[in-house]
């Protein structure tokens, strides 16, 4: 009887072990993925920006602005909502190359905001989206650019 215990105990404590190391291995290699809080993004950008622009745009404005860049950004196939969206999926396989400019994105924020009759303007944008941009190279989810700089840098 204690022959059988100890030859169980002995096959439970290997496929446990087993099973431990080739999870641990599998999880070494595969790359972090990092999660965008928009109630987190927008503390941010509300807490750092310009005072004038604060007297401007309302929290839900900050919000709303965000909402729509990474729209934009789904559209251009650089973020996704999660393992299954079929729209970022579709965009970055339709091009070699997934980009996105940042004049592109202000025209369309701003054509957004005209057409939701928002008190917004350009410039205002400009600043949510740099520190939309700026809260994103702090939580890691963008890094280096295709010339091997660092977003926010400026080339020499």
């Amino acid at each position: 009887m204690w022959i059988y215990i100890s030859v169980a105990s002995v096959v439970v404590i290997t496929a446990a072990w087993f099973a431990i190391v080739s999870v641990s291995a599998k999880l070494r290699y595969t790359p972090e993925q990092v999660v965008f809080d928009i109630d987190k993004a927008t503390d941010y950008v509300a807490d750092n920006l310009p005072e004038a622009i604060t007297g401007r745009l309302s929290y839900q404005d900050v919000e709303l602005l965000i909402k729509w860049e990474l729209t934009y950004f789904r559209q251009r196939g650089i973020a996704t909502y999660g393992s299954v969206d079929f729209l970022a999926e579709k965009a970055s396989q339709s091009v070699e190359t997934v980009f996105a400019h940042e004049d592109e994105l202000v025209d369309q924020l701003y054509a957004q905001a005209v057409d939701n009759n928002l008190e917004i303007d350009a410039v205002d944008i400009v600043c949510v989206t740099a520190l939309v941009n700026q809260y994103l190279v702090k939580v890691g989810a963008i890094g280096s650019t295709v010339d091997g700089t660092k977003f926010g840098e400026i080339e020499s």
